[in-house]
């Protein structure tokens, strides 16, 4: 299976606070890997360098097997990198068709595509939205949004920051599911959460940050051999 992202050696500093020290790791196609880690050890700041939003001191983001270095964050994401942040990042003059319409864009490369009706078919709460601004949805509901936003961009790599963060647990579960499905049509994830007992069944590789420095890397049955340690490095 060959790598679809190639992180190496990122160094990333905010002013004097040198935050990333080194992080390395490759996602291949078709994988769902997890970023874990307790707050300020550096998960968010990974995803902003790879996504071009910080520029790293030092260190390489390759992409496709092209070097992303140097380019703005919206020539990263033209290459089929879709991103839900944390916090979903809700237009405040858009609709829940407006939030989809916009974003779509098609991938000859996929198989599976991701248009409106197939987002809605996996979302039938926005069904019922539509004509709401995306402000006016629940914290769930907006999640919902961010991710099918997402989608209707074909990526080839989904990266969600803290992907169930502050949601009720039946709605946890109703992403958690859609996350499945969205490995299932193809896309590769990086998904940043909290909940390792979800992401070692869900994805296959994974990595732990701890003081922007990679402490674990490996698949799920590292993960559960491990998982002391792991766990330590946590908090949990």
């Amino acid at each position: 299976m060959s790598n679809l992202l190639e992180v190496r050696s990122l160094h990333t500093l905010y002013g004097d606070s040198h935050v990333l020290h080194g992080v390395s790791f490759d996602i291949k196609k078709g994988q769902a890997v997890s970023l874990m880690g307790r707050n300020g050890m550096g998960k968010t700041t990974t995803l902003k360098s790879i996504l071009g939003v910080l520029t790293p001191r030092s260190g390489q983001v390759r992409f496709q097997d092209q070097d992303l270095d140097g380019l703005p964050t919206w020539q990263r994401m033209r290459r089929d990198i879709a991103y839900v942040p944390e916090g979903r990042g809700m237009f405040h003059n858009l609709s829940v068709k407006e939030h989809l319409l916009m974003a779509a864009r098609p991938n000859q490369r996929r198989e599976v595509l991701w248009d409106y009706d197939r987002v809605l078919a996996t979302f039938p709460r926005l069904q019922e939205r539509l004509g709401n601004l995306g402000t006016q949805l629940s914290g769930g509901e907006q999640q919902m949004l961010a991710i099918g936003r997402a989608l209707m961009t074909n990526p080839d790599l989904l990266i969600l920051d803290e992907a169930t963060e502050g949601l009720a647990p039946l709605i946890r579960k109703e992403i958690w599911d859609v996350i499945r499905t969205i490995k299932a049509s193809g896309v590769s994830t990086l998904i940043v959460d909290k909940n390792i007992q979800v992401l070692e069944k869900i994805c296959d590789h994974h990595i732990v940050l701890v003081k922007g420095r990679v402490m674990f890397e490996g698949d799920s049955q590292q993960l559960l051999t491990q998982r002391d340690e792991v766990e330590s490095h946590l908090g949990v």
